[in-house]
């Protein structure tokens, strides 16, 4: 009977302590708050072709995320943008084109406030042809000059675009595998604009355009001896203009003076114009014209220089004796 009891009890004693136990780890998961798990997910290879020059990688978060790494050792220039950002978003990664022989790679690594990480293995593939030149921008004073345009090449190459210029002059327009040295010669300039072209240099299906660009002078200056020449005489005559320009100046005679010629209508700086008249086929009336020096071609500037001409001297024939009829005066 005794024995009954004393289990009864010990039962009762074990019971007591499971459910203390119980209690005691309820209490500690109500109070003590389990961290909430970041999320961070994106593409974990990108591949571009080696024409790309944009690719765009998607991001799936629900916290805060930056870009902490790039490694781009021998790729050159790569930008990526934005650098941070909350949530979800889109990575975007700009580049130059691919134009070596080889592929390049670089890695992007982001990370949380959380201490995630994730890695984006970035691998861009190898041109078909290498092509390369030295720098895409070429820029000449208005004094012009000769600047080097140095192409290297695994397979013949060619310069296209309006090589026709009459300021410009290559070197060279097609060439074979290696390096190249392309002298760009720019003549000096002789008005106020700044003139430019853009080349392309072609290599298989490799493609780089490149800018030869030249500024204007700064101003430009004009003057003429007279802007009335004197009188011309009816039976014509020539006489000289003189011209001071710093720059390139052009003459015109308005088609209806056509009387008027011009020797030369084209000068560059200080230089002279010969004015020729014809005779004049008016006994009656004297006859003027304006023609006109100009130069610049972003700011114009104009002499107008007025020409006149008396009317032609009238020619009076004399007559001719008269003759009596010696038979008459019988």
């Amino acid at each position: 009977m005794n024995d009954m009891k004393t289990n009864r009890y010990f039962s009762i004693l074990v019971g007591l302590l499971l459910m203390a136990c119980l209690m005691a780890c309820s209490s500690d998961e109500t109070t003590e708050a389990k961290p909430a798990q970041e999320l961070l997910m994106v593409e974990k290879e990108v591949s571009m072709p080696a024409s790309e020059t944009s690719w765009s990688v998607k991001i799936t978060a629900d916290c805060h995320w930056e870009v902490t790494s790039v490694e781009n050792e021998g790729w050159g220039e790569l930008t990526i943008s934005p650098r941070s950002g909350d949530g979800n978003g889109t990575l975007l990664i700009t580049s130059e084109k691919n134009r070596s022989s080889l592929d390049r790679q670089a890695t992007i690594i982001l990370s949380t406030k959380g201490g995630l990480e994730q890695r984006i293995s970035l691998r861009q593939t190898k041109s078909d042809a290498a092509l390369s030149v030295n720098k895409e921008k070429f820029s000449f004073s208005n004094t012009g000059g000769t600047q080097s345009l140095v192409i290297a090449s695994n397979s013949n190459w060619a310069i296209e675009g309006n090589l026709g210029i009459d300021w410009l002059e290559l070197g060279q327009f097609t060439g074979n595998s290696g390096t190249t040295e392309v002298p760009i010669r720019v003549k000096q300039a002789y008005d106020d604009a700044d003139r430019s072209v853009q080349l392309t240099a072609t290599a298989g299906a490799n493609k780089i355009t490149f800018t030869v660009s030249q500024t204007g002078l700064s101003s430009i200056s004009l003057s003429v001896g007279a802007t009335e020449l004197p009188k011309f005489a009816g039976d014509g005559g020539s006489q000289t203009l003189s011209v001071e320009c710093n720059g390139a100046w052009y003459a015109y005679a308005p088609s209806s003076a056509s009387w008027i010629q011009l020797e030369p209508a084209f000068g560059i700086g200080n230089g002279e114009i010969r004015v020729v008249c014809g005779g004049n086929p008016s006994i009656r009336e004297e006859r003027q014209a304006i023609f006109i020096v100009t130069s610049g071609a972003k700011t114009v500037l104009q002499s107008n220089v007025l020409v006149k001409q008396e009317p032609a001297e009238e020619v009076i024939i004399p007559e001719e004796p008269h003759n009596p009829d010696p038979h008459l005066s019988r």
